[in-house]
């Protein structure tokens, strides 16, 4: 299972609430808020803190994930047992493969040092590709989302229990992200802070809520814009 330590390992809590699966093969962090774990038979796994687990698993052919690794905000999987490696560049809301050039997919570890991604695999040694080959068009986008406000539409929608909500800042700006039933009710505040020019993403966790339609709502500066979210238990 998964456990964390707020006083330098003296001791630990296990925080498993989501959980399909304990057993836990790797762990990598995004932007020191989320963390996400690649499992043996449950797929990956995201977490923030106070929510439950969430699975992010769209388009991975295999529940079986060996290692997960992070360049930035961009997420690797290595599947071991010939799934190949896989992309995510939003958070986990989807992903795409990325093996091309690999002999054995079995992928038994997963590293990035440079301008490399570097694979281990199950008897076939280590594999390397450029990661300008994989997200350069990612980034390119990225850049020019970052010049303007943004709310994206969430991934996935409809959703089942969590869904992720991205947005971007163009400067630093004060930032309220709330979530609102169909008749305009406040049912949750995601975001409530001043924060710096850049991209991000939350999860909304939509637990003990019933089906039907809500809004996310995004303040930022003069900036102002809404999203229909369905939620289908």
């Amino acid at each position: 299972g998964f456990f964390v330590s707020a006083n330098n390992g003296t001791s630990w809590d296990a925080i498993n609430n989501g959980l399909t699966t304990t057993d836990i093969r790797s762990l990598t962090v995004v932007d020191g808020k989320t963390v996400f774990a690649g499992t043996w038979g449950g797929g990956i796994f995201s977490v923030t803190e106070g929510q439950p687990w969430n699975a992010v698993n769209t388009g991975l052919p295999s529940s079986k994930v060996e290692a997960i690794v992070a360049s930035g905000t961009n997420l690797f999987a290595g599947l071991g047992d010939g799934g190949g490696v896989y992309l995510s560049t939003n958070y986990g809301a989807n992903w795409i493969p990325v093996t091309t050039g690999m002999v054995n997919y079995s992928i038994r570890s997963l590293a990035i040092s440079g301008n490399y991604l570097f694979a281990g695999a199950y008897r076939s040694g280590v594999w390397r590709r450029p990661l300008s080959e994989m997200i350069t068009s990612v980034e390119n986008i990225s850049s020019d989302l970052s010049s303007q406000y943004t709310l994206v539409q969430n991934y996935p929608n409809p959703f089942n229990q969590s869904t992720i909500i991205s947005f971007t800042l163009p400067s630093k700006s004060f930032v309220s992200l709330k979530i609102f039933d169909a008749l305009g009710r406040e049912v949750s505040t995601l975001i409530l802070e001043e924060l710096p020019v850049g991209m991000y993403s939350r999860q909304w966790n939509a637990e003990g809520l019933k089906s039907g339609i809500y809004y996310c709502r995004m303040h930022a500066g003069s900036y102002a814009d809404s999203k229909k979210l369905v939620l289908l238990r």
